[in-house]
């Protein structure tokens, strides 16, 4: 049954919250953060009524105006007014994590950052002056492939935001709304521009290959992506995985200190911590276009035997790098 919605949103997670929505015919009145996100311009381009975030009311309405509605947050990033709260029938949260797990405003960041298996959707109620500690009314679990680049696994994450909401919405909660475990509640900071800077130059010296796979998946939602340093040059690392291959392992581990690499069946394969391998399948040198492993090893690689070091800030660090 169609519901009066007022939602809050403003990246493509929330697009795909409210194109769901929108489908199923609800009557929908959307804020969002200004006329630059994803969720304002989705909104102009179907006709949809949306108004720009303020501590106020929206759409200056009066609060008795509110009172049919159901408020929805998804992936806003911003406390919700008391007042608003108050002015609604029911207010609720769906939020991309296994709540108490990743409380914040980048849980799904923090899932890919930390190798998460599985994950959850939860739906919780919406409280003044607090993120996600309220009230667990819905919670499906979702699993994480490892096979999913980080984009592929916030479109994945959102069509299953969407879904678990509109299943919420369309059945009467039946169970009884569950208080949260504040032991086992984590936070979810913003992962700021200067931190994905730093994180995005590995070390497979330190880093096992896990690690800089799971932080590859969290830098694909940016403009950036994980780098290296070889020949005293940059290289970026476009398309990495975790190989579990024995035999390969055995190989690496055999002949291989971490850092340095090996061309096998079109594949880079990089030494790292603790006995890990890492599968590079696509590289950025300096000034240069996508290059493919293959490539990279045939143009570049029998010149040197320079292994795969950090990235540093210097010029000074830079040259010692190689």
């Amino acid at each position: 049954m169609p519901r009066s919605i007022l939602f809050y949103g403003t990246d493509t997670l929330s697009t795909t919250v409210l194109q769901q929505l929108r489908a199923r015919g609800h009557d929908l009145l959307t804020v969002t953060k200004s006329h630059q996100t994803p969720v304002y311009k989705y909104c102009k381009r179907h006709d949809l009524p949306v108004d720009v975030f303020t501590r106020e009311l929206p759409f200056g309405a009066k609060r008795e105006c509110l009172k049919s509605h159901t408020g929805v947050v998804a992936s806003f990033g911003s406390l919700i007014p008391g007042k608003v709260i108050r002015s609604c029938e029911q207010f609720v949260n769906v939020h991309p994590s296994a709540i108490p797990k990743y409380q914040g405003a980048a849980p799904l960041q923090h899932v890919l950052l930390n190798g998460e298996e599985t994950s959850a959707v939860t739906i919780l109620e919406v409280l003044p002056r607090t993120f996600d500690s309220g009230n667990i009314l819905a919670q499906v679990p979702l699993p994480i492939p490892r096979d999913m680049t980080g984009r592929q696994v916030w479109t994945y994450t959102g069509e299953h935001m969407a879904r678990t909401l509109s299943h919420y919405l369309d059945n009467p909660v039946t169970t009884t709304p569950r208080a949260q475990d504040s032991t086992r509640a984590t936070p979810a900071p913003k992962i700021l521009k200067h931190q994905l800077k730093i994180l995005c130059h590995v070390c497979p010296q330190t880093q096992t290959a896990s690690q800089i796979f799971n932080i590859a998946r969290l830098v694909d939602l940016s403009k950036f992506s994980v780098a290296v340093c070889w020949d005293k040059r940059r290289l970026k690392l476009k398309s990495v995985h975790v190989v579990e291959d024995p035999s390969v392992h055995a190989l690496v581990q055999r002949h291989l200190r971490p850092g340095q690499f090996v061309f096998e069946e079109g594949v880079i394969m990089v030494a790292c911590a603790e006995g890990t391998v890492l599968g590079v399948t696509e590289m950025i040198l300096p000034f240069s276009h996508v290059l493919s492993a293959e490539r990279f090893y045939r143009d570049h690689s029998p010149r040197t035997a320079r292994a795969f070091y950090m990235v540093y800030d210097s010029e000074e660090e830079k040259v010692k790098c190689g």
